[in-house]
């Protein structure tokens, strides 16, 4: 949705494991593309 919270974001991504290690990152292009903004 466009006004998803982390706990929104964090729901949807559970059971998809990254090695990276790079969620927050992960978690910010989220809320970046639920927005509209572009990069």
């Amino acid at each position: 949705t466009p006004h998803a919270d982390d706990s929104d974001i964090d729901a949807a991504m559970a059971g998809n494991i990254c090695r990276c290690g790079t969620y927050v990152r992960i978690r910010a292009a989220i809320k970046q593309a639920a927005s509209g903004r572009q990069a």
